[in-house]
């Protein structure tokens, strides 16, 4: 099932891309296709899930592959790095709102813990994945927010 959303970003990507001299999109960087059902198994284990969205003629986009190559070549212990066409798997990205592209997200037992849109080098991927990894339950809006660590607020003492 197309959906008529997914199917117009596609279109505008290809448009772009072949008034660039481009060639489409490629099939080689997807590291799985994937039926809903299928991705939803993929991300419904109890690990980090990294599910980078994008295109092989997207130039950050390739940028972020070569982030994600060092990160896969030491990989933080239970993280798994998955790469998906947009092209390819229009029904994903219309579920997912992929509106922009790269776009990295990071599950773990079925429940999304955060996302980012755009190219980080690996630094800035490592640390968004390390503070994912200490979040146990609870899932905020803001990838990079902290859990706070009491519950006691100070208030200033007027002097």
């Amino acid at each position: 099932m197309n959906h008529p959303i997914a199917a117009q970003f596609c279109l505008l990507l290809s448009i772009a891309i072949i008034g660039f001299g481009g060639g489409g999109c490629s099939m080689s960087e997807i590291t799985g296709a994937y039926s809903e059902e299928s991705f939803e198994q993929l991300i419904d284990q109890d690990k980090l899930i990294l599910v980078k969205f994008g295109s092989s003629t997207c130039g950050p986009c390739n940028r972020l592959d070569e982030e994600l190559a060092a990160i896969k070549s030491d990989s933080p212990k239970g993280l798994e790095i998955h790469c998906l066409s947009v092209c390819s798997n229009q029904d994903l990205a219309y579920k997912y709102n992929i509106t922009g592209i790269p776009r990295m997200m990071l599950f773990r037992n079925g429940q999304k813990l955060g996302d980012h849109v755009g190219y980080q080098s690996e630094g800035q991927i490592r640390s968004w994945i390390s503070s994912q990894n200490n979040i146990v339950g609870e899932v905020h809006p803001n990838p990079f927010a902290t859990k706070a660590t009491s519950d006691h607020v100070s208030t200033p003492q007027k002097s």
